[in-house]
Order: structure tokens, then C-alpha cells, then sequence
């Protein structure tokens, strides 16, 4: 469950550019762009999450085991009483054994995580080891990227990448795999996340995720989000809008992980 958190800026001092007086000149130190960066990453971390704490998200879910044998499931999500994430599922097609052995185990796994304080998961120097990388081109610009590896082997936390946007500092692609999974029957989860912006904000999320259970076979799946911002906030306008947009944007694909 994510919780208000309290984020430390280690490197708040850096946000203005560094004066440095030799005699009677004054040098102006410019402050590399990938820390201004990061540190609007930070601030980003209070904002409200679309995705999450926003209302109802339609949400897409396409699974795949070797073989052939696929499933998939349209729905929306939505918080309720307790402040957990439920699922309203408006259609589920495919193989059922795909659906048990790929997609149940993820969001089983995601709940999991929802009800960490969100302190705790939360990709920031309190939890995480930064080492910056460079920087890589992105549909939306450039972003700059770092490595990340958690201080300690807990559940929720990846290692892996963190892709933080140039200008906005909004993460746009989080990959790795959980350092320690929340279930005993999980034995790896990999994942790569992006998140589409708009003007600078989140306005659609993919999540491609590999995952292997024990004593089963590699499954692949992948969840599309995407606020319905542009319809009324009724779970019926919603189901009208989720249809139409899983038509058009369903896209096949594959996760390749190193």
C-alpha cells in the first residue's frame, strides 16, 4: 500500500549551480543535467500516481507459455475500502492454465507489494545504490540512465536499470528483477516497465514481465495501462472506452531479457 514518505534530496545542494571565489573572480560551476534530473525525479515521487491513485485504470493483460497456449484479460482496477487494488474483469479470453500459472501469480505478487509502506519500495537513495550510466534516446527525447541495486535483499526491491526522463525527471523505464520475490512458489520475476509521457506527464504504462514458478515452465506477460482521462469516471464509460482502445492498441511483442 503506498504511503505517504518522507524522500531525502542528498542532492538538494546541487540543484543551483556551485559558486566558487578565487581573489575577486567568481566561477560558476554548471551542474551536470543528469543530477538536476535526478533530483526532479524525486520530487516526481510525491506527485499522485495515475496509475494507482488516480481512480479507475483500464488495464489489459496478454500471457503467454511455451507452446503456443496465450490468455488474456480486460478489466479495470480500481482501489477500494481498504485501500487495496481490485479488478473488475470485463473479459477473459485464451488458455485458463496460462491465466492460473502467469497472470494470477503476477497480480498475487503485485498485492503483495501494494501492501509494503511504500517507504520501503520506493526506488530512492534511502533503499537504493545510484550509479549513473549515460544516456539513451527515448520516444519522448532522451533520459538519463542509472544503475540501481538495492541496499538490502528485500522484497519489492529490483536491480537493474532506472531510465529517468531529461527534462521532467518522471522515470520512464524501470528494468530488472526482484531481488528476493514475495512468494515462495515464484522462483525469478523479470520486468521492464515504460511509461509513455504526455507534456511531460505519465499517460499510459506497459509492463512486460517474465516470470518462472517453481517446478513450471518460463511464462511471459504483458500489462497495459491506460487512464481513461478523456471519459466520465463511470465504471460503464470506462468498459466502452477499455473495448474500443483494447482493439486498437493491442500489440504483439515479446520480452527479451540479459
Amino acid at each position: 500500500m503506498r504511503q505517504a514518505a518522507t524522500v531525502v534530496l542528498p542532492f538538494l545542494a546541487i540543484l543551483s549551480p556551485m559558486l566558487i571565489r578565487a581573489d575577486s573572480t567568481t566561477i560558476v560551476v554548471p551542474v551536470p543535467a543528469e543530477n538536476l534530473a535526478f533530483n526532479r525525479y524525486l520530487a516526481s515521487l510525491h506527485e499522485r500516481d495515475p496509475f494507482t491513485e488516480s481512480g479507475p485504470v483500464a488495464v489489459m493483460i496478454e500471457a503467454s507459455l511455451p507452446g503456443h497456449q496465450q490468455s488474456r484479460v480486460l478489466a479495470i482496477r480500481q482501489t477500494n475500502d481498504s485501500e487495496r487494488s481490485e479488478y473488475i474483469v470485463l473479459e477473459s479470453e485464451g488458455d485458463a492454465s496460462v491465466t492460473q500459472q502467469v497472470i494470477e501469480p503476477y497480480l498475487a505478487v503485485r498485492e503483495q507489494i501494494e501492501d509494503l509502506p511504500f517507504s520501503t519500495v520506493a526506488i530512492t537513495p534511502a533503499n537504493y545504490k545510484f550509479r549513473y550510466v549515460g544516456e539513451s534516446h527515448t520516444p519522448e527525447g532522451s533520459a538519463f540512465v542509472f544503475r540501481i541495486m538495492p541496499k538490502k535483499r528485500r522484497s519489492g526491491l529490483i536491480r537493474g536499470q532506472l531510465w529517468i526522463d531529461s527534462v521532467s525527471g518522471v522515470a520512464v523505464v524501470q528494468a530488472g528483477y526482484l531481488v528476493k520475490t514475495p512468494r515462495a512458489s515464484i522462483h525469478r520475476m523479470e520486468m521492464v516497465r515504460y511509461t509513455k509521457l504526455q507534456d511531460g506527464k505519465p499517460c499510459s504504462r506497459i509492463t512486460r514481465v517474465a516470470i518462472r514458478t517453481r517446478g513450471a515452465a518460463r511464462g511471459y506477460l504483458k500489462m497495459t495501462e491506460f487512464p481513461p482521462a478523456d471519459v466520465a469516471g463511470s465504471v460503464a464509460a470506462i468498459e466502452s472506452w477499455v473495448r474500443t482502445s483494447a482493439a486498437t492498441r493491442s500489440e504483439a511483442g515479446s520480452i527479451a531479457f540479459r
